[in-house]
């Protein structure tokens, strides 16, 4: 049988090494949930729109998502009865996430951010049946569009038809 050397002059190399990586390890964690709470809540008059956020559809209003990028959004919420409503938002950073600021706030500093952006989006009640559009007129527009140079459509040389008569009662 060997005999193990000891120490006599204190402990030995590396058994601090455990603790100094619990330490690290809970100071990252710690830090780590002080992220700011990003959230997008989407109201609608009247409540219960479909909503499609960007080009998916997401669920139903009120409708709340957490969100980790700003920048611009296309919000479209439907629903029977009320015409379709689309709008692009601008969700900018708030001060203390615009750089340098947000190394702080982001990970140096131990407080619980909240950004709550919401938007009441108003509904139209629909106004009835879309009309049949002109179909000689339709017809032009798009031989026009067919026709366009690269700069754009060039304006019509053919003079529009003269609007079909009104029955008489």
């Amino acid at each position: 049988m060997r005999a193990r050397s000891v120490h006599e002059d204190g402990p030995r190399r590396g058994t601090a090494f455990v603790p100094t990586m619990l330490a690290l390890a809970t100071l990252g964690l710690a830090l780590g949930g002080c992220a700011t709470q990003r959230k997008l809540i989407i109201t609608s008059s009247p409540p219960g729109a479909l909503v499609r956020l960007d080009d998916t559809v997401v669920g139903s209003t009120p409708y709340e998502i957490a969100f980790d990028a700003y920048g611009t959004r296309r919000i479209t919420l439907y629903k029977q009865g009320y015409a379709t409503t689309s709008q692009q938002v601008e969700i900018d950073a708030p001060w203390y996430l615009t750089f340098p600021l947000d190394i702080v706030t982001e990970v140096l500093l131990p407080f619980g951010w909240k950004d709550i952006r919401r938007f009441e989006i108003p509904m139209q009640q629909d106004v009835g049946p879309v009309t049949r559009p002109d179909l000689t007129a339709v017809l032009q527009r798009a031989e026009s569009l067919r026709l366009a140079e690269p700069s754009g459509p060039r304006p019509s040389t053919i003079p529009a038809p003269p609007p079909p008569p009104r029955p008489e009662d």
